[in-house]
């Protein structure tokens, strides 16, 4: 597969005042069938989120992504799937949503608050959206015996029923809305950043284009480890003459031709008797440039003790 040379994305969707439900939920397409009734046999997940911003965009646009084993796992689930969202460090659930397609693997959103991190996605419609607490639901135990906040992220949860009643009994005192205009300045900030940034553009089609030849197992951490590593390799195949003798690459000075081409018997039974203690712990070591670097520190040091006798045996001008 080859990535989409444009991935189309929603557009911009921002509200002056948020505290009217009707006038957002009429604005934002994916409140549009709020409180809508249980389908039976449903499979639940639990959602962890560490900040809100995301969870944002959910709502706004009706998307969600996760790692590619959270995804398969919400993939390969028995419908209907619904996603209970809660945000890590907090004391409530933020609320409901119902998957309503399949994994989509060229549906790439650009502005979730990581940076090319998350690829593809589900389409979501919200089913509640209110502060639940975690006290509303702490008599729901799971098999493991934990409640259902402290699971990890993308679990499955049982007692669906229960939980879809707990949200409905819920009176409408808080939910995330109120915190909704904070959270569109920090998305304006994203799209601007990322849209006048070309080299994002570059990384991201290159990371998609990778994604979509497996989106059930890409890692964007074990990609870069692997392209690291690729480049590692080709560093070393270009250096690679380097390590295969220490006179491979190596300009050779003239006296070399005349010592030992002429005599390369002598050479080679020296080689050969030297072989025991290893070539590096040898005199063959001592490399030409290095004895030349001698011969001209001791001709320079002759010429300066010449020099300075020459000018002591020099009459002085009167």
């Amino acid at each position: 597969m080859q990535a989409n040379p444009i991935c189309v994305q929603p557009q911009a969707q921002y509200l002056d005042n948020y505290d009217n439900f009707e006038e957002v939920s009429a604005t934002f397409k994916p409140l549009q069938k709020i409180h809508q009734p249980l389908e039976p046999e449903a499979t639940f997940f639990l959602i962890r989120a560490p900040t809100k911003d995301n969870i944002h965009r959910a709502i706004k646009y009706g998307i969600w992504t996760s790692s590619s084993r959270n995804n398969k796992k919400l993939n390969d689930a028995s419908r209907p799937v619904y996603l209970l969202f809660n945000v890590t460090q907090t004391s409530h659930f933020i609320g409901l949503a119902k998957i309503i397609s399949e994994f989509r693997d060229k549906m790439h959103f650009k502005y979730w608050a990581e940076e090319n991190k998350w690829f593809g996605s589900f389409q979501i419609e919200w089913v509640f959206l209110r502060d639940l607490p975690y006290k509303e639901l702490i008599m729901i135990q799971q098999s493991s015996g934990k409640c259902i906040h402290e699971l990890i992220d993308c679990t499955q949860i049982e007692n669906a029923e229960q939980i879809y009643n707990a949200f409905q009994d819920q009176p409408q005192k808080s939910c995330v809305l109120q915190s909704f205009k904070e959270l569109d300045n920090s998305e304006k900030r994203k799209r601007n950043e990322r849209d006048t940034n070309p080299n994002f553009d570059i990384q991201f089609q290159e990371y998609i284009s990778v994604f979509e030849q497996m989106p059930f197992s890409f890692s964007v951490s074990s990609y870069q480890r692997r392209k690291q590593q690729q480049y590692q390799n080709q560093y070393l195949q270009q250096c690679q003459y380097y390590y295969q003798s220490p006179w491979y690459g190596v300009a050779q000075p003239t006296f070399w031709n005349s010592e030992f081409q002429t005599q390369p018997q002598q050479y080679q039974q020296q080689i050969s008797n030297d072989n025991n203690s290893g070539f590096y712990q040898t005199q063959n070591y001592n490399r030409p440039q290095t004895q030349n670097i001698q011969l001209t520190k001791h001709l320079q040091k002759k010429q300066q003790v010449q020099n300075k006798n020459n000018n002591l045996e020099s009459p002085k001008k009167l």
